[in-house]
């Protein structure tokens, strides 16, 4: 069976048991206190003790959860994203100082990943309908969380696609085209498949109605 991030995965798992409101909302609080430095406005340092303590008991909580949801180990391939995107925002932050922005990149790049890794934890063991019924939340709002490993999803096929359409090239223009052309083809499946379940939703509606 294909993984995709953040996609339900049925199990029986201490974290599968607990409430999935409970998960939602810790996850919220928990990202918010991955990237907040209360040191910020008297230290002037970006990386000090504060922040290292806060981010190593945030990283070991994500690994506790982890392993209380089955401990599987394949999602971790499906983080390696966070690891590209660190990349990027490293080396933009190195123009301005190689230094400052080293460190900016590394703090992160860490904060991304533990926050990363929670949300694939919460989510391969909440499903929608669990999120749905826990919060009570709008149709549109339920279909919205429903859709994020489907993007991924497509993503990975559309990556696979282009690749096999163009192998091996280093041409910076057709890297640069054919990543043009995987955003428009994202978009254009995912906005397929939106119009398809709002036909869907509206036609249980009617079934209903009627």
């Amino acid at each position: 069976m294909e993984l995709t991030l953040f996609s339900y995965r049925r199990g029986n798992s201490v974290m599968h048991r607990i409430n999935a409101g409970i998960k939602i909302l810790f996850l919220i609080a928990f990202s918010f206190f991955v990237f907040w430095n209360p040191s910020s406005n008297q230290d002037d340092s970006l990386v000090n003790k504060t922040v290292l303590i806060n981010l190593s008991v945030c990283f070991f909580i994500s690994w506790i959860c982890f392993f209380l949801a089955g401990a599987n180990w394949k999602c971790l391939v499906l983080l390696r994203f966070v690891f590209v995107i660190g990349l990027l925002v490293t080396v933009l932050k190195m123009t301005d100082s190689v230094k400052d922005g080293l460190a900016y990149g590394l703090l992160y790049t860490a904060r991304f990943f533990t926050t990363a890794f929670l949300a694939q934890t919460v989510f391969e063991t909440t499903s929608i309908i669990q999120i749905q019924d826990s919060l009570h939340l709008p149709k549109i709002i339920t279909l919205s969380i429903n859709f994020i490993p489907q993007i991924f999803y497509e993503w990975n096929k559309i990556k696979l696609a282009s690749k096999a359409r163009r192998p091996g090239t280093k041409n910076p223009v057709k890297i640069a085209g054919a990543f043009l052309f995987e955003i428009q083809a994202l978009f254009l499946t995912m906005l397929s498949k939106a119009e398809n379940v709002r036909r869907a939703v509206e036609n249980r509606e009617a079934k209903f109605i009627a």
